[in-house]
Formats: C-alpha cells, structure tokens, sequence
C-alpha cells in the first residue's frame, strides 16, 4: 500500500483533512514523545483497490510561546521525524501561501509545486554556500496530477517572513517563482537528504503585488484559503488513491543521485 505523508504547519490548516480522513493521532517512539509534533495517521479506501496509508504531521505549539510552529526549522524537524518514523514513499508540503495576481493568482486559488523549490531569504555570498542558500531541491513531476485536477503548477519560494522585503522580491522572480511561503523548501531538503520525493499543495491567502500588507490579508483569508486547500487535497488524496502508479509511478526517481533528481540544482 503506498505511504503518502503530510506535513502542515498549522493545526487550523490540518484539521479539516483530520477530520474529513478520520486520521487518529498517533504515539510515537518515545523520543518523539519530547517534541511538540503532533501525528495522525489512517488508511484511505474509497473502494476496492484503491487505498492510501495517510499520515499528517503538525510541528505543534511552540512550549514557550504557544503558537504554532510555522517556519523553516519546525517543518524540517516535522519531516524529517515523519521519514524516520513512517518511511512514505512521498511527502507533501500541504499549507498556505502568497502569490502574485499578475501571475493569474487569486484568493483560495490551489497550486502543485512544478519544478522545484527555493529559499529567498538565506543570502549567504561566500563561494558554495551561496548556491546552498538558494536550496533548488526538486519537486516531483506532478504535471499529470495537476492535469487529472485541473490544478495550476507554480514553483515554490520559502522564507521565515511572513512580509518581505525588495531583496525577497527579487530573489522569487529570479527563482521563477509564483508562490511565496515558510515551510516548502525545509521539508525538501529533507526529501533531498533522505532520498524521499516530495510535492507540495498551496492554497494562496494573499496576492503580494496588488495586497502588500501580508500580515492583515492572510488573516482575512486564512479560512477561504483553507477550505479551497482542504477540498483540493482530498482530491488529490483520491486521484492517487486510485491511480498512483499512473499518476506517480513512471515519475518517482529510483536514485537520489540520478540526474532527474538533480537537474534542477544551481
């Protein structure tokens, strides 16, 4: 039975498919137990045949601050604690995101990472370390799932701002990218790192050129964004359900170190 992992920053983000999924929380091994994550974790079967085994991560409530976990460093602790514990053959960044109305964005409008992923805010300019900073990790070719679903494709830009700055700005369009988030590049590097392939699903809470104020637009269309996000991903959760091999199967590299995998890096 394929293993799809999600991993999600936000508890209000995951409930829904919680819910929808009848997924159960789950007790990891006890070093696990001394992190805030949470896990859930179910079987999907619409019908005979067809069926998922489904986990969602949430990197918790931070024990200083109690809020959520959101960012770069939560979701690479979440993934990498999802590859160690469930061993998927997948992992998706599921979450929210900004975007860009010139590139044909709207509010709630739901996106599949294309190509790969990037970071917009590690400017590290020494010798090396400045291609490192810029990640390019590979998204998995989902072209087929996003046409199946009449999905739009965008690559995927994250950074630990929820605002930005020109420089921010500069570094997403020189990546090519349309959507701008916190966790999508971390939970790549882990799939890079750990030989697991990784996609991502991202619901748009606001559009940077014509809403500059991020902050106040993601809160307004937090609940909209989710919605669309957690419809959309039941979706996607079925089309593979029934057809990954299909959907998935002749794209999923056999090598981390095969040139498919590393195609897309600086």
């Amino acid at each position: 039975m394929p293993k799809l992992s999600l991993i999600m920053a936000m508890e209000a983000e995951a409930q829904g498919l919680v819910d929808a999924l009848t997924l159960k929380p789950f007790v990891p091994r006890p070093f696990y137990e001394r992190l805030p994550l949470k896990f859930y974790r179910g079987i999907y079967r619409d019908r005979p045949m067809a069926s998922l085994e489904l986990t969602i991560t949430v990197p918790g409530k931070d024990p200083r601050y109690q809020v959520d976990s959101i960012g770069t460093e939560p979701a690479a602790v979440a993934a990498f604690a999802t590859v160690a514990e469930f061993h998927p053959d997948i992992l998706v960044s599921a979450g929210t995101a900004g975007s860009f109305a010139k590139h044909g964005a709207s509010i709630g409008k739901v996106y599949l990472s294309e190509s790969a992923f990037y970071f917009h805010d590690h400017r590290i300019p020494l010798p090396g370390w400045d291609k490192f900073g810029k990640g390019a990790y590979p998204s998995l070719d989902v072209r087929l799932l996003a046409r199946e679903l009449s999905l739009s494709l965008g690559n995927i830009s994250s950074g630990n701002a929820l605002d930005f700055t020109d420089q921010d700005l500069a570094a997403i369009a020189a990546h090519g990218a349309i959507l701008k988030e916190m966790e999508a590049a971390a939970v790549a590097w882990v799939g890079y790192i750990t030989g697991t392939p990784v996609f991502a699903i991202k619901s748009v809470t606001d559009l940077i050129d014509t809403h500059p104020d991020s902050p106040s637009e993601f809160e307004k269309n937090f609940a909209i964004a989710v919605t669309s996000l957690t419809d959309k991903t039941l979706a996607i959760i079925d089309a593979l359900a029934c057809d990954w091999q299909y959907l998935l199967g002749q794209t999923l590299p056999q090598d981390i170190n095969s040139s498919a995998v590393n195609k897309h890096l600086p």
